[in-house]
């Protein structure tokens, strides 16, 4: 199984037109991912190519379109090229790469590489990305900064219409295979089989961790030594900012029927009948404010350029974004006076809940 967008860096090649990205695209990766050409403006939207870089793990090399690119398109290019500096972890500048352009890769405190065509050998350059990214801060685990206690876990995870046949969602993966890399132990249930799951433990669980939608189900049927988080609450803690999101949730619960709210979803899968970001937390919203609310939604890497006409943006617990995506977006609601929020602690909060969960 590949490993998860979210999961990997993302390393961005920047430069003018026919400054040789698409050769360098090719060069790192060995393959022909990315078409050379004497003409300008060659790559269009962002070429994205995955690979295991020894001594750093799982990246993505994204190939981008030029600077000065003078063609019809060259303006719509640019701006694709401009959102993709909230995705990266690493930025490779050639030639063309400067004013505000720069200034925001600064700004952001990407670590940069600077190279010029001809480009030195491969192995030199890998090993040139490898100390940049030894270097930039690990982004936090999902279990970090938690009183894990002894290590034990219950997982709740329904399976429900919405989720799909034959696997586990995200989130629940990659929950579990952090508990076992930390050599804790976990128990999975249902809601309907937690009771029977408690039964069988010879002691209450540290922590039960369970999907948002059952918060409350969840809660009721808790042993009260037992700590209470979601799986979204969790990448709030390691992907954004948990202090922020709280507020965010607590003042969304204070708005009134004129609220305008934006729900942002990270995946771009059709939605179910019972979709929890298009169907169950907007039902939810209009209950407890009002029928007349605003919800707008945004899904994947697309997000409105102005959202200050907005109150809240709500986000979705973005296992299928980077960080950097997830803390971009945090600043841009921080500049335009906007709240910003999650999934699993806006239920919480609708539940009346969000005070006695655990972070």
């Amino acid at each position: 199984m590949e490993t998860a967008k979210g999961m990997r860096l993302h390393i961005a090649i920047f430069g003018k037109t026919n400054s040789g990205k698409s050769t360098l695209m090719n060069l790192l990766t060995g393959q022909e991912v990315s078409m050379v050409s004497d003409a300008p403006g060659t790559t269009t939207d962002p070429v994205y190519k995955n690979m295991e870089l020894d001594g750093i793990g799982p990246v993505t090399f994204i190939d981008t379109a030029g600077f000065l690119d003078d063609t019809t398109l060259g303006k719509q290019r640019m701006e694709r090229t401009r959102k993709v500096i909230d995705e990266i972890d690493c930025a490779i500048l050639l030639e063309g790469v400067d004013g505000e352009f720069l200034e925001r890769i600064y700004k952001k405190n990407i670590p940069t590489l600077s190279l010029r065509y001809p480009f030195p050998e491969k192995e030199r350059i890998l090993n040139e990305l490898k100390i940049l990214l030894k270097e930039k801060k690990k982004a936090p685990g999902l279990l970090d900064g938690l009183d894990i206690g002894e290590g034990h876990f219950l997982l709740v995870m329904p399976q429900d219409e919405s989720a799909p046949a034959g696997r586990l969602i995200l989130p629940q993966v990659q929950t579990m295979r952090e508990i076992l890399d930390r050599g804790y132990t976990a128990t999975i249930s249902t809601l309907e089989t937690m009771d029977a799951s408690l039964r069988h433990l010879q002691k209450a669980p540290d922590w039960i961790i369970t999907d948002s939608q059952v918060f409350p189900e969840v809660y009721e049927k808790k042993p009260k030594d037992s700590k209470i988080t979601s799986f979204s609450i969790l990448f709030a803690r390691a992907k954004g900012d948990e202090e922020i999101m709280i507020e965010g949730a607590r003042h969304l619960m204070g708005l009134g029927e004129n609220a305008r709210i934006l729900m942002s979803e990270a995946c771009t899968h059709a939605p179910k009948e019972e979709d929890i970001g298009r169907v169950k937390i907007p039902r939810m919203l209009r209950k407890k404010l009002g029928d007349n609310i605003t919800i707008d939604f945004s899904r994947g890497i697309q997000f409105p350029e102005d959202i200050s006409d907005y109150d809240v943006v709500v986000m979705c617990g973005s296992c299928m974004f980077q960080r950097p995506v997830v803390q971009s977006r945090i600043e841009k609601a921080r500049e335009a006076g906007v709240h910003i929020t999650n999934y699993g602690m806006v239920i919480a909060a609708a539940k009346g809940i969000l005070d006695k969960i655990d972070f």
